[in-house]
């Protein structure tokens, strides 16, 4: 295998307490000519300075404001001289060599995305593909139906932990850990910044594939993935901004009709869960409840452009 050079990129927005794990694992597995890149998206918890001052041969792009998952990953890649550029979530960790993945890419020169094994912080095992975003597949997924059905119509996700066992094509791989080749990104224009973030991982692999390219999936590649910031619910701010790129994908691959129909179903959707929260809180005082019905309701109200 030559020896390549690949530009890790690490978009931070307040993250300080996972960069130094994360840029550690990277130096530590990553065992041939490479540079690390952080975009700080104007972190207020020091987040800068503590790569500047702990790590001195990390690249830190600065940016004015917080640009988001997207543009944050647009602004890193500008600067990198890579190969290849393997998108890193700022709150992972990575436990095996990179050097498979790069051997896929030598043996496949087709090859245009590429996803690892992840696992959360405890162990267990944790989803990192998934299949086509379309309109009724979003839909389904949020009614819930999954949990009682092993049908890949009602799921974005492939969760079944068995699918990750073996190398295999999919639609799509998380950006959480999205390896890829340096020419094609410039090819494709980079993530689409009409995304701020979320959906946009699967909007670039889907880019790839209708240029003629596989996105696969490798499980010789490994890394813990705190998610969300070890946070399980990630608030109405991520809520929404899910939402939103869910509105942007379909927008742009479908006719008006279909996000018509769409947006119409998917806030209804959002509307029964507010309700359901609703119930749920006038028989229980769990914290979060009344959180989740707000951010549900809202997520509704967007999506019916009813604000």
């Amino acid at each position: 295998m030559a020896e390549s050079l690949v530009s890790v990129i690490i978009v931070n927005y307040n993250g300080k307490k996972f960069l130094g794990d994360c840029i550690s694992s990277v130096k530590q597995n990553a065992r041939y000519s490479h540079e690390i890149i952080v975009v700080d998206n104007a972190s207020t918890d020091g987040s800068a300075e503590y790569v500047e001052n702990n790590f001195p041969g990390v690249s830190i792009v600065r940016a004015k404001k917080n640009l988001g998952f997207t543009a944050g990953n647009n602004l890193g890649a500008k600067s990198a001289k890579g190969k290849y550029l393997l998108l890193l979530n700022n709150d992972t960790r990575l436990i095996t060599s990179l050097t498979p993945a790069l051997r896929e890419f030598d043996n496949d020169k087709k090859l245009g995305a590429l996803g690892c094994r992840m696992y959360f912080d405890g162990g267990g095992f944790q989803a990192s593909f998934g299949y086509e975003h379309t309109p009724l597949r979003i839909i389904l997924t949020w009614t819930g139906l999954y949990r009682f059905t092993g049908s890949t119509l009602v799921r974005e996700i492939d969760e079944n932990e068995s699918s990750y066992a073996k190398p295999r094509d999919v639609d799509w791989v998380t950006g959480a850990f999205l390896m890829t080749p340096k020419s094609l990104w410039d090819n494709l224009g980079g993530l689409d910044e009409n995304y701020f973030m979320y959906v946009e991982d699967g909007d670039y692999c889907k880019r790839a594939r209708q240029a003629g390219f596989r996105v696969a999936y490798t499980p010789n590649v490994e890394i813990i993935h705190y998610r969300g910031g070890g946070r399980p619910w990630g608030g109405e701010r991520a809520l929404f901004n899910q939402m939103d790129s869910y509105v942007t994908y379909t927008r742009k691959f479908h006719n008006g009709f279909v996000l018509f129909f769409f947006r119409t179903a998917l806030g209804t959707i959002m509307s029964c869960r507010a309700l359901a929260y609703f119930l749920l809180g006038l028989f229980n005082n769990k914290a979060g409840l009344s959180e989740k019905q707000r951010a549900f309701f809202g997520a509704a109200l967007r999506l019916l452009k009813i604000r």
